[in-house]
């Protein structure tokens, strides 16, 4: 794990980043898109490596900021190396995979997802808490499947938000 002292940044929008040094994101095998793991002030974390103007960046969740005790503009001690574990929800569940695998439409839209998608729907079948519910929540997730027009299908409607219009 690769350790060094960085500044806890507020962006413009809401959240806060961490800025990673060039040598440590060397040191370390980072690269666009990978999900990275370590602490902040000694509490554990998972996130997304962002990058801006040729610089990685740390995403930092809220609860770790809080755990941590920091505040923006404060020093923190980070230590990072790459996440290679799956997130739980990274695994589709066995009913969601049934009912997608049923149809070669809804197959191929699955696959066209993007992983961070793939995610929103599978988290949003996890979540429910009475069996009725998973089963209406697999059925809208195919059915947003099938309407997912083929050549956006990498952008397909998040279970959450309602689709956008072509």
């Amino acid at each position: 794990m690769q350790r060094f002292t960085g500044i806890l940044t507020a962006v413009r929008g809401g959240g806060h980043v961490v800025a990673i040094p060039a040598e440590t994101a060397e040191a370390a095998g980072l690269r666009h898109g990978v999900r990275v793991r370590g602490t902040v002030n000694g509490v554990a974390y998972r996130s997304s490596l962002m990058k801006s103007a040729g610089q990685f960046h740390l995403g930092v969740h809220k609860a770790t900021i809080e755990a941590a005790s920091a505040e923006s503009g404060a020093p923190v001690d980070v230590g990072i190396e790459i996440d290679d574990q799956p997130l739980p929800t990274d695994k589709v569940p066995p009913d969601l995979a049934k009912a997608i695998g049923k149809s070669a439409a809804t197959k191929a839209a699955w696959s066209a997802l993007a992983p961070s998608h793939k995610r929103e729907h599978v988290k949003h079948v996890l979540e429910a808490k009475k069996p009725e519910t998973r089963a209406k929540r697999i059925a809208s997730t195919l059915e947003l499947l099938r309407k997912t027009p083929k050549r956006s299908s990498a952008r397909a409607a998040s279970p959450r938000r309602p689709s956008r219009k072509a």
